[in-house]
């Protein structure tokens, strides 16, 4: 396999990545998972802060090696975004492993999790069933480990204090109810993303994998709806392909490993209908990566910035959405971070204006604000995705309905040929 890549190899998107094989899986992704999931039995038992101190930076090694290392592409620019997705995993991993070391209290799982929430959807203490003795040894520790590593919302866990989630859409106990539920939800959204996609395809340049936005060839007016038309339906299908994959994971956890459909509530709360930025990111948007968004970038900050710390968060939350940009190979640090930093500005800005005017950002012209300030800044986040080939891949989805149905009726084909 070749001597360990460097930390400057590995930030440069060095080409030295491996493809996956038995052996490079073991070598790359068995060491980080097994630490992963040392952290999280350290978490849950007392006096164990020194211990995840010092493994911590292996974590952080392993995490950053295993996520720029290997190439799940095959070399073809299609399947490129797999590589992200490995970044973006990885990431992740290591946002939870620091999130676990500054913790001062042990984690502790909850009875009865399912009816835990309040009418809604924010956990919180006082509402949260009756908690477990935090398990004081290795053993207890050892079984709550793996729900722990891949639970983000802290369902069943004491830490979700403060995250909110969405009431259920779908009120059965039924696992098999619910798994109809869900896939007929599933494919939803694939006709969405699928619809979002032949909309974007038939506005980017004939052939192209890289592109612009911003066609030079078009007079400015032209050129500006354009991108913004483009902006709003990449977010569209970036909000559609999350709740795709998620309701089609929910369907396997509850069919397979025997899941409680409380442990899946909605992904999203209506996020076009926030009134405010703040709700927009509270509440509109998934909270799957809040935990350690908070502990990483808002705390740090707390005590110099107060509330307005909360652009450390956006902070952190840019560098995630960039990593996995490297790891499809594509480096624009400066736009992709600068779009969630702009998105904590307007957080902060929505927070003055109360201090100054005793009055919160809402209603109608609280929407058409949200509209403007995500359009605006979008823009930054969406070129750099085109870019960088992320957008318009047809292997992101594991049908595409809407052209099936163009095809046959042979609507898709002329379509093809005007553009």
């Amino acid at each position: 396999m070749g001597s360990w890549p460097t930390i400057r190899d590995l930030l440069l998107l060095s080409k030295q990545r491996v493809t996956p094989t038995g052996p490079n899986l073991a070598a790359f992704l068995a060491p980080v998972i097994l630490s992963y999931h040392i952290m999280a039995v350290l978490v849950q038992l007392p006096r164990t802060k020194l211990f995840r101190v010092a493994l911590l930076p292996l974590v952080l090694w392993l995490a950053l090696r295993a996520g720029m290392s290997l190439d799940f592409s095959g070399k073809q620019l299609e399947y490129a975004y797999l590589n992200k997705a490995l970044a973006l995993v990885m990431f992740n991993l290591a946002m939870r492993a620091t999130t676990w070391t500054l913790v001062n209290e042990p984690y502790v799982k909850v009875i009865g999790h399912h009816k835990a929430r309040s009418s809604n959807g924010i956990a919180n203490k006082a509402d949260s069933g009756s908690f477990t003795t935090s398990p004081n040894n290795i053993r207890s520790a050892m079984l709550n480990a793996s729900d722990l590593c891949n639970n983000l919302r802290g369902l069943g866990w004491n830490w979700s204090k403060g995250i909110y989630v969405r009431s259920p859409t779908f009120k059965t106990e039924s696992r098999l109810v619910f798994a109809v539920l869900m896939l007929g939800r599933s494919f939803f959204y694939m006709s969405i993303c699928d619809a979002t996609d032949l909309c974007v395809r038939a506005l980017a340049p004939q052939g192209s994998t890289g592109w612009s936005i911003f066609d030079p060839t078009l007079p400015p007016i032209r050129r500006y709806l354009q991108s913004t038309t483009i902006t709003l339906l990449v977010g569209f299908g970036g909000i559609s392909v999350l709740e795709m994959y998620y309701c089609l994971t929910a369907v396997t956890c509850v069919v397979l490993f025997q899941q409680h459909p409380s442990q899946w509530p909605p992904l999203f709360d209506k996020p076009w209908f926030a009134t405010s930025l703040a709700r927009f990111w509270n509440r509109g948007w998934h909270q799957l990566f809040r935990e350690s968004f908070v502990a990483v970038g808002y705390k740090p900050l707390e005590g110099i910035l107060g509330q307005y710390a909360v652009i450390g968060a956006f902070l952190v939350s840019g560098a995630f959405h960039d990593a996995g940009m490297r790891g499809m190979g594509h480096v624009d640090t400066l736009r992709i971070v600068s779009y969630f930093v702009m998105q904590g500005a307007g957080v902060g800005l929505e927070r003055l204006w109360r201090q100054l005017t005793g009055r919160q950002v809402g209603g109608c012209l609280g929407c058409l604000w949200v509209w403007i300030w995500q359009c605006l800044w979008g823009h930054l986040l969406v070129d750099s995705w085109a870019q960088g080939g992320l957008i318009a891949r047809s292997a992101f989805f594991p049908a595409r309905p809407v052209s099936w149905a163009l095809s046959s009726a042979g609507v898709l084909r002329e379509l093809n040929s005007v553009a």
